[in-house]
This record gives C-alpha cells, structure tokens and sequence, in this order.
C-alpha cells in the first residue's frame, strides 16, 4: 500500500467516524496503514466538537512533527483532545 493510499484511507475513516461514530467513543488509534495529513485531522478534530473529548493513539512518528504539535495543543486546549500521544 502506497503512502497516498494510506493517507486517502484515513482521510476516509475521519469521515466515516464524524458521520457515524457514537457519542460514547472516547478512543481512536492509528496504526501502520492509515496516515492522516494535516489537513484532514483539523478537519476531523473539528468536527468532533461538541462530543466528549478524545484520546489519540498513534505508532507513526510523522504526528511527532512542529505542524502536528501545534493542531493538536489547539485542540486540547479547545477541549476536543483529552490525550495525543505515539505508542510504539
């Protein structure tokens, strides 16, 4: 699976979860084949406003980037992140 492929998947699976993911859940990981751009986790972060706060759980070190950092402080301090962290 290429890198543009796993990036059109989780792009997808943030869509799919804003339109149909319960108001219960309360934790996403993302592992090996899915990435998310930038641009598609803001967009998916918000929204997700409004819903109970999210745990993040990611094993790439591409969400370890200033860019990222920086989208994922806005959201946790907006509320709609609880914890973004990489696990290995």
């Amino acid at each position: 699976m290429s890198n543009e492929d796993k990036f059109s998947d989780g792009e997808e699976l943030l869509k799919i979860l804003i339109r149909s993911a319960p108001n219960n859940l309360r934790e996403i990981r993302f592992f090996d084949n899915f990435k998310i751009s930038l641009e598609s986790l803001g967009s998916f972060l918000e929204g997700w406003r409004g819903r109970p706060s999210l745990s993040i759980l990611t094993s790439d070190p591409v969400y370890e980037g200033e860019n990222y950092i920086n989208l994922v402080k806005k959201y946790k301090d907006d509320g709609v992140i609880k914890d973004f962290r990489r696990e290995i």
